[in-house]
């Protein structure tokens, strides 16, 4: 340098979602690492999977690292850790130095689908007076994904804005780890994970660090169902929660087993927890028989859940349904399988 599996129980299934990041805690290395990363090309040799994008010099925290202009914490989980740095030394007009690192994902983010994404930051002890002090989560620094690779010889920040930002009230300290989560609903498919400062296009002056911080524990999972959903962590406008245990008799509106009640006594809770949020119920079906009349059946499945949670004493003003039948499928249809996924039931934020 020179400047989890996640395990959610759902009564008596478990759900096991696949983290989407290699390599998400820095944990697997090519070679010993004691000191500062001098190139780009020699970050991408010491570490398997992350590369660079702008010809920074990230640095790979071990227990082995050895520099006398920092003195980074212990990892927030395993040995290892990514150091980044940014700073407002100018490259060239409305762009500063800043590292960023990335990763191809192992498996795409996919339109209309949800995911959790965290991601664990934390100041480390500088020097140098100028640097060696905390400061307030900025708009500009976070996660960005992509559809396609970045790779530029200019070692100024990406543009972004980034997909994930933490909080501004966040104020970052080299005492504690602070973890930044949030749900994102891609529009289209991405297939890379940026992490680093970023810049808007156009913005003369930007908001950025000025310090050198550690990062840890990367994670992106797709939320696989209702009961997978941390409560505590808000839901932005277009998120869409899958509710796979909520069952129907075949080719009606009668919800076929107590399980599926349950999961809509949950969502009751839910809807109360967050009395600001309105939702819609959207149903599908396979594409098995007519198409009309798969869309005149997801319409009404979704309107008798929407019905139930009415008579459970949610206000029918924060709902609404809608049947998109056979559209959307989420597998393929050719198969029993496929059929299954594709055969249900999701709400989705709309305020």
């Amino acid at each position: 340098m020179k400047l989890i599996i996640l395990f959610a129980v759902c009564f008596n299934s478990v759900i096991i979602s696949q983290n989407l990041v290699p390599n998400p805690s820095f944990e697997e290395l090519n070679d010993t690492i004691s000191g500062f990363i001098h190139s780009s090309s020699e970050f991408e040799k010491k570490i398997k999977n992350w590369v660079v994008p702008n010809m920074t010099t990230p640095d790979v925290i071990t227990p082995d690292f050895a520099e006398g202009y920092t003195n980074p914490p212990l990892a927030h989980s395993g040995s290892n850790t990514i150091g980044i740095q940014c700073s407002r030394h100018r490259i060239k007009k409305n762009n500063y130095w800043s590292e960023c690192i990335g990763v191809k994902l192992i498996n795409p983010l996919l339109p209309n689908h949800t995911y959790f994404v965290e991601y664990w930051i934390r100041r480390s002890n500088c020097t140098a007076p100028s640097m060696d002090i905390n400061e307030y989560m900025n708009k500009n620094f976070g996660i960005l994904f992509t559809s396609d690779s970045i790779k530029t010889t200019n070692p100024g920040m990406i543009l972004g804005p980034p997909h994930i930002k933490g909080d501004s009230q966040l104020y970052l300290t080299n005492k504690k780890w602070i973890k930044i989560s949030k749900y994102f609903t891609p529009h289209k498919k991405y297939n890379f994970l940026y992490l680093g400062q970023f810049r808007e296009e156009g913005d003369e002056d930007p908001i950025i660090f000025n310090s050198y911080y550690v990062i840890d524990d990367v994670k992106v999972i797709e939320v696989a169902d209702f009961a997978t959903l941390d409560k505590n962590i808000k839901l932005p406008i277009g998120s869409k929660i899958p509710l796979n245990h909520v069952h129907f008799v075949s080719g009606t509106t009668k919800l076929s087993d107590i399980k599926s009640y349950n999961i809509l006594k949950e969502l009751v809770i839910y809807l109360n927890s967050h009395p600001n949020i309105r939702i819609r119920i959207n149903g599908y079906t396979d594409s098995i028989g007519f198409k009309e009349y798969n869309q005149l059946l997801s319409l009404r499945r979704a309107k008798t859940i929407a019905e139930i949670l009415i008579k459970k004493g949610i206000n029918s003003k924060r709902l609404d349904w809608k049947g998109f039948g056979e559209e959307n499928p989420i597998a393929n249809n050719n198969t029993a399988k496929g059929r299954l996924k594709n055969r249900r039931v999701e709400f989705e934020i709309i305020k």
